[in-house]
């Protein structure tokens, strides 16, 4: 059983994440620099501490407990805890240092509307010495690491927007509905109407698809979702599945010529991306500035 948390404990918690996110012992020797006994050796010790087995290792296989799924958990919030005391601390000596954590939905890299990558770079020269580190995931993930103190900022397409985080609206986003060149329809002599489309097999984003915002004419066949984009246009890619894309991400296929829009005057949808943070407590003078940047570049737009 865990007493008071030691100095050697952080340690070995940070070993024991390192691990989970290698994927398992053997990868995660090059990442450690240290063998692969020492690895087991430091595991045992965590767990003697701890009073609880957190994975399953041996013939290659690694999986985790759910003991071990929680201790994971509670070290990523403790491992923000820290930096953000380390952000305290530069804020009390009169600096802007620390960890900014920033979560973004996945596909916004390819967005033409550059205020938020102007923003972080502007970010980064206001604040030299402060790090930053992205997560990006998809609006559930990243609502979630908000109320958990695990992001400090986060930008995607929120449609839950619960009352404990404040949202403001950014950029706006396009997305049409798209099959690949080995799809059936991609060279159709045929007209295309709404009802060939229903009946083909779609490719949903998961939850973000059981919104109002997302609803149109069209009651799709769904065969398959994805929680992330890259997933979705995989899947669409195989040539069996017809899904939405937003445009700026599918550019470069269509470019490529290896997917087309399926009725873009009549099946496509807009979507809004905003900031969102923690509305309870108190916010840091990284997430101010972060903050403040994005709303100073969406104002001047």
């Amino acid at each position: 059983m865990l007493g008071r948390l030691q100095d050697a404990d952080i340690k070995l918690l940070r070993l024991f994440r390192t691990i989970v996110q290698c994927g398992g012992f053997t990868p995660a020797q090059a990442q450690l620099n240290i063998s692969q006994s020492a690895i087991s050796t430091q595991m045992a010790q965590l767990e003697a501490r701890l009073g609880c087995r957190l994975c399953e290792r041996g013939r290659g296989a690694f999986a985790l407990t759910a003991e071990g799924k929680a201790v994971i958990q509670a070290s990523d919030k403790l491992f923000a805890a820290l930096e953000d005391f380390r952000t305290d601390v530069a804020e009390a000596q009169g600096r802007l240092g620390g960890e900014l954590r920033l979560g973004l939905i996945d596909t916004t890299v390819t967005h033409a509307d550059a205020r938020i990558r102007n923003s972080i770079r502007r970010f980064s020269e206001t604040a030299p010495d402060a790090d930053i580190s992205i997560y990006v995931g998809n609006a559930l993930e990243l609502e979630q690491q908000l109320l958990d103190d695990r992001l400090h900022v986060a930008i995607g397409i929120f449609n839950n927007r619960p009352d404990t985080l404040v949202f403001s609206e950014l950029i706006e986003e396009q997305q049409m509905l798209y099959c690949s060149s080995e799809h059936e329809l991609f060279r159709s002599a045929t007209a295309i109407d709404q009802e060939t489309i229903a009946a083909l097999p779609y490719v949903s984003w998961g939850h973000a698809e059981r919104e109002p915002s997302t609803e149109g004419p069209v009651v799709f066949n769904r065969k398959a979702q994805a929680q992330h984009i890259e997933g979705v246009a995989y899947l669409i890619l195989t040539g069996h599945y017809v899904g939405f894309l937003p445009t700026h991400y599918a550019h470069y296929w269509v470019q490529q010529g290896s997917m087309r829009a399926l009725l873009p005057a009549e099946l496509q949808r807009r979507s809004i991306l905003s900031t969102a943070y923690k509305k309870a407590g108190r916010k840091s003078k990284l997430t101010e500035c972060l903050l403040h940047l994005l709303t100073h570049s969406a104002d001047a737009k």
